[in-house]
């Protein structure tokens, strides 16, 4: 099998993985985006700022 074959099938599979927990599942939105700082930030610092007033808990 040709690598490009590979690729493509790789990413045609993570396609609908997101649209998968996206639009057909009720999840809730993972924690770490309730912060303002990216994720590379909050993981090396350790620091996060909640985005919304009403959360009480950071990631």
């Amino acid at each position: 099998m040709n690598t490009r074959w590979i690729l493509v099938i790789l990413l045609t599979a993570m396609m609908i993985a997101l649209i998968w927990r996206n639009e057909m599942s009720d999840m809730a939105d993972p924690s770490w985006t309730k912060c303002k700082e990216s994720l590379l930030v909050q993981t090396l610092t350790g620091s996060c700022t909640l985005r919304y007033e009403g959360e009480t808990e950071p990631s």
